[in-house]
Protein backbone atom coordinates (compact mmCIF):
# COMPACT_ATOMS: atom_id res chain seq x y z
CA UNK A 1 0.00 0.00 0.00
CA UNK A 2 1.79 3.18 -1.16
CA UNK A 3 0.42 6.82 -0.52
CA UNK A 4 0.86 9.28 -2.89
CA UNK A 5 -0.68 12.44 -4.22
CA UNK A 6 -1.73 12.63 -7.95
CA UNK A 7 0.41 12.62 -10.58
CA UNK A 8 1.57 16.57 -11.54
CA UNK A 9 2.24 16.60 -15.49
CA UNK A 10 5.42 18.30 -16.75
CA UNK A 11 3.55 22.03 -17.88
CA UNK A 12 1.96 22.36 -14.30
CA UNK A 13 4.66 21.32 -12.45
CA UNK A 14 5.49 25.50 -11.59
CA UNK A 15 2.44 25.97 -9.96
CA UNK A 16 2.55 25.07 -6.60
CA UNK A 17 0.22 22.07 -5.26
CA UNK A 18 -1.49 23.44 -2.24
CA UNK A 19 -3.62 21.71 1.03
CA UNK A 20 -7.12 23.33 0.76
CA UNK A 21 -6.76 23.31 4.82
CA UNK A 22 -3.39 24.76 5.38
CA UNK A 23 -2.60 26.10 2.31
CA UNK A 24 0.95 24.14 3.14
CA UNK A 25 2.85 23.02 -0.59
CA UNK A 26 2.35 19.20 -1.28
CA UNK A 27 4.75 17.32 -2.81
CA UNK A 28 5.03 14.06 -4.98
CA UNK A 29 6.69 12.05 -2.36
CA UNK A 30 5.87 8.94 -0.49
CA UNK A 31 4.72 9.60 3.26
CA UNK A 32 5.98 6.43 4.42
CA UNK A 33 5.43 7.62 8.15
CA UNK A 34 1.64 7.93 7.34
CA UNK A 35 2.04 4.90 5.36
CA UNK A 36 2.71 2.82 8.59
CA UNK A 37 0.45 4.47 10.52
CA UNK A 38 -2.83 3.20 8.20
CA UNK A 39 -1.10 -0.08 7.63
CA UNK A 40 -0.96 -0.56 11.52
CA UNK A 41 -4.91 0.35 11.43
CA UNK A 42 -6.99 -2.68 12.85
CA UNK A 43 -9.73 -3.42 11.13
CA UNK A 44 -12.63 -6.24 11.09
CA UNK A 45 -12.76 -9.52 8.94
CA UNK A 46 -14.52 -8.70 5.79
CA UNK A 47 -17.16 -11.54 6.76
CA UNK A 48 -17.63 -9.65 9.83
CA UNK A 49 -21.32 -8.87 8.37
CA UNK A 50 -21.97 -12.48 8.22
CA UNK A 51 -20.78 -13.31 11.70
CA UNK A 52 -17.12 -13.36 12.12
CA UNK A 53 -15.21 -11.63 15.20
CA UNK A 54 -11.93 -11.81 13.97
CA UNK A 55 -9.77 -8.30 13.00
CA UNK A 56 -6.17 -7.99 11.44
CA UNK A 57 -4.28 -4.68 10.38
CA UNK A 58 -4.79 -2.77 7.17
CA UNK A 59 -1.56 -4.06 5.94
CA UNK A 60 -2.61 -7.34 6.58
CA UNK A 61 -6.20 -7.90 4.66
CA UNK A 62 -4.55 -11.03 2.78
CA UNK A 63 -4.60 -12.91 6.15
CA UNK A 64 -4.51 -16.68 6.55
CA UNK A 65 -7.34 -16.20 8.11
CA UNK A 66 -9.05 -14.27 5.50
CA UNK A 67 -8.42 -17.38 3.08
CA UNK A 68 -10.17 -20.29 5.68
CA UNK A 69 -12.89 -18.09 7.77
CA UNK A 70 -15.20 -20.50 8.38
CA UNK A 71 -17.99 -16.94 7.90
CA UNK A 72 -17.11 -16.97 4.32
CA UNK A 73 -19.87 -15.91 1.79
CA UNK A 74 -21.24 -18.76 0.35
CA UNK A 75 -23.62 -18.48 -2.70
CA UNK A 76 -26.92 -20.14 -3.11
CA UNK A 77 -26.34 -22.54 -6.04
CA UNK A 78 -30.22 -22.60 -7.10
CA UNK A 79 -31.06 -20.94 -9.79
CA UNK A 80 -32.35 -17.58 -10.18
CA UNK A 81 -31.47 -17.37 -6.29
CA UNK A 82 -28.97 -14.43 -4.76
CA UNK A 83 -28.82 -15.12 -1.22
CA UNK A 84 -25.26 -15.06 0.20
CA UNK A 85 -24.05 -15.71 3.28
CA UNK A 86 -22.50 -17.92 5.49
CA UNK A 87 -21.83 -21.59 5.31
CA UNK A 88 -24.13 -22.06 8.64
CA UNK A 89 -27.09 -19.34 7.37
CA UNK A 90 -26.77 -20.81 3.69
CA UNK A 91 -28.01 -24.36 4.74
CA UNK A 92 -30.91 -22.99 6.52
CA UNK A 93 -31.78 -20.66 4.37
CA UNK A 94 -32.05 -23.69 1.39
CA UNK A 95 -33.83 -25.61 3.77
CA UNK A 96 -36.47 -22.58 4.51
CA UNK A 97 -36.88 -20.49 0.87
CA UNK A 98 -36.60 -23.17 -1.57
CA UNK A 99 -39.41 -25.99 -1.73
CA UNK A 100 -38.03 -29.43 -2.98
CA UNK A 101 -40.63 -29.55 -5.48
CA UNK A 102 -40.36 -26.04 -7.18
CA UNK A 103 -36.50 -25.76 -7.45
CA UNK A 104 -35.67 -29.53 -7.73
CA UNK A 105 -33.65 -30.38 -4.13
CA UNK A 106 -32.58 -33.79 -4.20
CA UNK A 107 -32.46 -35.07 -0.43
CA UNK A 108 -29.74 -37.26 0.72
CA UNK A 109 -28.49 -39.20 3.50
CA UNK A 110 -24.59 -39.79 4.20
CA UNK A 111 -24.00 -43.06 2.60
CA UNK A 112 -26.93 -44.47 0.99
CA UNK A 113 -26.34 -44.67 -3.00
CA UNK A 114 -29.16 -42.65 -4.72
CA UNK A 115 -30.55 -42.82 -8.57
CA UNK A 116 -30.61 -39.58 -10.42
CA UNK A 117 -30.81 -38.08 -13.81
CA UNK A 118 -29.22 -35.34 -15.84
CA UNK A 119 -30.37 -33.68 -19.10
CA UNK A 120 -26.87 -32.37 -20.43
CA UNK A 121 -29.16 -30.51 -23.24
CA UNK A 122 -31.08 -28.75 -20.73
CA UNK A 123 -30.25 -28.92 -16.51
CA UNK A 124 -26.75 -29.47 -16.53
CA UNK A 125 -26.85 -28.79 -12.80
CA UNK A 126 -28.29 -30.84 -9.76
CA UNK A 127 -28.43 -30.20 -5.99
CA UNK A 128 -28.60 -32.44 -3.22
CA UNK A 129 -29.53 -31.33 0.30
CA UNK A 130 -28.18 -33.73 3.37
CA UNK A 131 -31.72 -34.20 5.23
CA UNK A 132 -29.56 -33.55 8.65
CA UNK A 133 -27.62 -31.02 8.92
CA UNK A 134 -28.44 -29.57 5.13
CA UNK A 135 -25.55 -30.04 3.29
CA UNK A 136 -25.48 -28.59 -0.04
CA UNK A 137 -23.33 -30.79 -2.62
CA UNK A 138 -24.32 -29.72 -6.52
CA UNK A 139 -23.39 -32.23 -9.52
CA UNK A 140 -22.24 -30.25 -12.64
CA UNK A 141 -21.86 -31.67 -16.07
CA UNK A 142 -19.71 -30.40 -18.64
CA UNK A 143 -20.09 -30.91 -22.20
CA UNK A 144 -17.67 -31.29 -24.62
CA UNK A 145 -17.02 -32.05 -28.12
CA UNK A 146 -15.25 -35.68 -26.99
CA UNK A 147 -17.45 -36.86 -24.28
CA UNK A 148 -18.93 -34.69 -20.58
CA UNK A 149 -17.26 -34.30 -17.66
CA UNK A 150 -19.00 -34.42 -14.29
CA UNK A 151 -17.70 -32.67 -11.06
CA UNK A 152 -19.40 -32.64 -7.59
CA UNK A 153 -18.89 -30.09 -5.10
CA UNK A 154 -19.88 -28.82 -1.76
CA UNK A 155 -20.90 -25.36 -1.17
CA UNK A 156 -19.04 -24.61 1.60
CA UNK A 157 -15.36 -22.43 2.35
CA UNK A 158 -11.68 -23.81 2.69
CA UNK A 159 -12.02 -23.35 6.19
CA UNK A 160 -10.41 -26.54 8.82
CA UNK A 161 -13.37 -26.75 10.38
CA UNK A 162 -15.31 -27.81 7.51
CA UNK A 163 -15.69 -31.61 6.99
CA UNK A 164 -14.78 -32.96 3.94
CA UNK A 165 -16.67 -35.28 1.76
CA UNK A 166 -16.84 -37.48 -0.16
CA UNK A 167 -18.70 -39.62 -3.18
CA UNK A 168 -18.92 -42.40 -5.53
CA UNK A 169 -20.74 -41.55 -8.75
CA UNK A 170 -21.82 -43.78 -11.72
CA UNK A 171 -23.09 -43.71 -15.10
CA UNK A 172 -25.26 -45.90 -15.56
CA UNK A 173 -26.02 -48.12 -19.12
CA UNK A 174 -27.86 -51.18 -19.79
CA UNK A 175 -24.72 -53.02 -21.07
CA UNK A 176 -21.31 -51.05 -18.97
CA UNK A 177 -21.42 -48.75 -16.52
CA UNK A 178 -18.58 -46.36 -15.23
CA UNK A 179 -17.71 -45.98 -11.51
CA UNK A 180 -15.29 -43.32 -9.69
CA UNK A 181 -14.61 -42.13 -6.70
CA UNK A 182 -13.91 -38.35 -5.76
CA UNK A 183 -13.40 -35.80 -2.96
CA UNK A 184 -16.17 -33.57 -3.12
CA UNK A 185 -14.22 -30.18 -3.39
CA UNK A 186 -15.65 -27.35 -1.18
CA UNK A 187 -16.86 -23.79 -3.26
CA UNK A 188 -17.86 -20.76 -2.38
CA UNK A 189 -19.68 -20.36 -5.58
CA UNK A 190 -20.90 -22.37 -8.24
CA UNK A 191 -19.04 -21.37 -11.69
CA UNK A 192 -20.18 -22.13 -15.75
CA UNK A 193 -16.31 -23.22 -16.10
CA UNK A 194 -15.10 -26.28 -15.17
CA UNK A 195 -11.61 -26.33 -13.63
CA UNK A 196 -10.00 -29.14 -15.47
CA UNK A 197 -6.90 -28.98 -12.26
CA UNK A 198 -10.07 -30.75 -10.20
CA UNK A 199 -10.86 -34.30 -9.65
CA UNK A 200 -13.52 -35.25 -12.39
CA UNK A 201 -15.60 -38.30 -14.13
CA UNK A 202 -15.13 -38.06 -17.79
CA UNK A 203 -18.08 -39.93 -19.64
CA UNK A 204 -17.25 -40.52 -23.38
CA UNK A 205 -19.38 -40.15 -26.05
CA UNK A 206 -20.50 -43.49 -26.99
CA UNK A 207 -21.60 -43.87 -23.97
CA UNK A 208 -23.92 -41.08 -24.12
CA UNK A 209 -27.85 -41.46 -25.36
CA UNK A 210 -29.32 -38.33 -26.71
CA UNK A 211 -28.66 -35.66 -23.71
CA UNK A 212 -30.30 -37.82 -20.90
CA UNK A 213 -27.97 -38.92 -18.47
CA UNK A 214 -29.16 -41.74 -15.82
CA UNK A 215 -26.65 -41.45 -12.23
CA UNK A 216 -26.11 -42.65 -9.02
CA UNK A 217 -24.41 -41.17 -6.21
CA UNK A 218 -23.20 -42.11 -3.11
CA UNK A 219 -22.14 -39.45 -0.58
CA UNK A 220 -20.05 -39.41 2.50
CA UNK A 221 -19.10 -37.72 5.12
CA UNK A 222 -15.09 -38.69 5.72
CA UNK A 223 -13.32 -36.81 2.52
CA UNK A 224 -10.42 -39.74 3.00
CA UNK A 225 -12.77 -42.63 2.82
CA UNK A 226 -14.23 -43.11 -0.42
CA UNK A 227 -17.60 -44.79 -0.84
CA UNK A 228 -18.46 -47.70 -2.74
CA UNK A 229 -21.47 -48.19 -4.83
Amino acid sequence: MFLIVPFVSSHSRNQSIRCSFCTSPIGDIRCRAMEKVIEATIVPCPNAKYGCKESTTYGNKSSIHEKVCVFARCFCPLQNCNYVGSYTDLKGHANAAHSWEEYGLISFVFDRPLIFGMNINEKKMVVFREEEDGDLVVVQAFKGTEGVSVTVSCIAPLSPGIRNLSCSVAKLNECTTLRLRLRVKNIQKVSEQMQFEDGFMFIPSYMLSGGHMKMQICIGCDGYKYIHI
